[in-house]
């Protein structure tokens, strides 16, 4: 995503303009990229590749870092009972297939990527015969994949079991079987060898970045890696570069990538600090941007909202060392927000990342989130990952998550403001620029923003335009469908298109209509008296105005995917109209708290 910005406001009152367009088009790899890593992996199954895998033995790590992410210890005890269990799908640690083709794809990639291991970990007092059995698994995995595996030995997974070894050795290199312990040494330096080769040639994202921390990972902590170490941190420094902007934005608009960025940059200091060294200056300074903009789009709970993609958990927030800030989210991020009182307030105000950065992205633009102190008033259904990866959800689910239907902003003619990906290299269509102009006076803090997702396809844009009093107990908005030419969109449309307006509501929160049908009152029932718990009773009161045409309020059911994958059902405020081609629509609303 590209931007272009006129300066800051100088003085209050001032208005600040940013224009964002989508970068790179919407396209999937080109046909030379895919023909270029076809031929790469061809050659890693070459003979000549197993060749360059040759090398020193090493005889001993250095030192064994400290992993500083917990695992899971649920999945944790399920490995200490012998079942290598994770995302619906189990097999025995001795007698199942590593590779079967029935097990999902992330069973597959946590089985080759050794997370297991982190999680085992975090089951306590584990027995000498449970240390034993993750020994066998280890043992069992080298004889299966001891040569190239497309899969096993993709870099990014290849990156993960490197540092997983090496944090969690004790476990797999035993101080008795010397044998083993050589074949585990000796394979920790053959997928180095590997990543070589195989890293600087990865296109630009965060498996990349995954696999360069393997590497330096290995150079840190095997002897002799010092050249490896020199090349590592100048291809971590260049590929930080592709995913990360300059102001701490993820190119790919997804907080938890930032997040997953940020638990990588931890394990490196960790294999840093076993050496007794600083962290490098690019961990460094990525940790410090990671930071800063989590707590920039955090919303008053501590977390981000779901995002194209995906949301934090609670527990990386707080192992990232991330609070709510005071600062702006950086201006290529394609975020906004409001702020004032206990009301955070943050807007999708940028277009969706290419699919190419991001598959996974949603039809979120001009969708906002906001919460009164930690209690969540209007959120987004949620996404379909999480700090543990991707979610077991029907494909029709996810869908559903990443549309903008699922999201707290304008649907017209029930299509998405962006076509959503599905795995073609195809042009996408919908959002492509998006205007924001935003101030702030005495009185409180302004924000517009226009995005021309359908335009082509219905000639029109959606504007809305949002104002939070000082205070932060009022809150006012307008939807605008503005006509535009187009040629395509007039020669297809000549009936009324129907417009829907969500705002989807936090859990616990109960929606109840106002006698004259334009209103509602929301109410989040407390924990307790206000002097023992600081949880009172909470309510918010909603109204509604169609200033073009009759509309209809309603309120209907929704669902909500919290960030530890949990489904809640949950209710929604429904906006309906019509709008007739080349006409512009207008529906005004506020949210206003009532006294506590």
């Amino acid at each position: 995503m590209t931007g272009k910005a006129d300066p800051g406001p100088e003085e209050a009152g001032e208005a600040d303009a940013l224009r964002l367009t989508r970068g790179l088009g919407d396209r999937g790899p080109s046909l030379a990229e895919r023909l270029s890593d076809r031929l790469d992996r061809l050659s890693f199954a070459s003979p000549f590749h197993r060749m360059r895998l040759k090398g020193r033995f090493p005889l001993k790590l250095i030192a064994v870092p400290e992993d500083p992410i917990p695992g899971d210890p649920a999945l944790g005890n399920r490995l200490r009972a012998g079942r290598l269990f994770r995302d619906g799908y189990g097999q025995g640690m001795l007698d199942g297939r590593l590779d079967s083709p029935n097990a999902p794809a992330s069973w597959r990639r946590w089985v080759h990527g050794w997370g297991w291991l982190r999680d085992l970990s975090a089951a306590e007092g584990l027995t000498q015969s449970e240390v034993a059995r993750a020994e066998a698994l280890s043992k069992r995995w080298l004889a299966r994949f001891h040569d190239y595996d497309e899969e096993a030995w993709a870099p990014d997974v290849t990156g993960s079991r490197i540092l997983m070894a090496c944090c969690h050795a004790p476990l797999v290199i035993p101080g008795k079987d010397h044998v083993h312990r050589s074949a585990v040494l000796n394979a920790i330096a053959r997928w180095s060898r590997h990543l070589d080769r195989a890293a600087p040639r990865m296109q630009a994202g965060l498996p990349r970045v995954q696999a360069i921390a393997g590497l330096i990972g290995s150079a840190l902590i095997l002897p002799g890696g010092e050249e490896r170490l020199a090349r590592g941190l100048a291809l971590l420094e260049q590929s930080l570069a592709d995913v990360l902007g300059e102001d701490g934005a993820p190119v790919s608009r997804a907080p938890l990538d930032l997040a997953q960025l940020g638990d990588l940059m931890l394990v490196l200091s960790a294999f840093h600090a076993a050496r007794m060294q600083k962290p490098s200056a690019p961990v460094e300074r990525t940790l410090d941007l990671v930071r800063r903009t989590l707590g920039a789009l955090a919303m008053g709970d501590g977390l981000p909202a779901p995002w194209h993609g995906g949301q934090p958990s609670k527990a990386q927030i707080v192992r990232l060392g991330v609070t709510p800030g005071t600062a702006p989210p950086p201006r290529s991020s394609g975020f906004q927000r409001l702020a004032a009182g206990t009301v955070r307030l943050v807007m999708d105000a940028g277009p969706p990342p290419p699919a190419r950065l991001n598959p996974a992205t949603h039809a979120s633009t001009l969708a906002f989130v906001f919460t009164d102190g930690d209690r969540p008033i209007i959120v987004s259904c949620g996404a379909e990952r999480g700090a543990e990866g991707e979610r077991a959800f029907p494909p029709e689910l996810v869908m559903g998550l990443r549309s903008t239907a699922g999201h707290s902003t304008l649907v017209l003619a029930d299509t998405n403001s962006s076509r959503l990906p599905d795995g073609g290299p195809r042009r996408l269509g919908g959002v492509e620029e998006v205007v924001v102009e935003s101030r702030m006076t005495r009185e409180g803090q302004w924000l517009e923003a226009r995005h021309d997702g359908y335009a082509r396809r219905h000639g029109f844009e959606h504007l809305r335009r949002l104002w939070l009093n000082a205070e932060g107990t009022d809150l006012r908005g307008e939807d605008q469908l503005v006509p535009v030419r187009s040629a395509l969109a007039l020669s297809r449309q000549r009936a009324p298109l129907a417009v829907a307006i969500r705002f989807h509501l936090g859990a616990g929160a109960v929606a109840t209509p106002t006698q004259d049908g334009r209103g509602v009152l929301i109410t989040l029932p407390g924990t307790g008296k206000a002097e023992r718990s600081g949880q009172p009773d909470l309510a918010w009161a909603f109204r509604a105005s169609f200033n073009h045409a009759p509309g209809l309020l309603g309120i209907e059911p929704s669902l909500l995917v919290t960030a530890d994958g949990q489904t809640h059902e949950i209710q929604q405020i429904l906006l309906t109209t019509m709008v007739e081609p080349g006409q512009t629509a207008d529906v005004s609303w506020s949210f206003k708290r009532r006294s506590r």
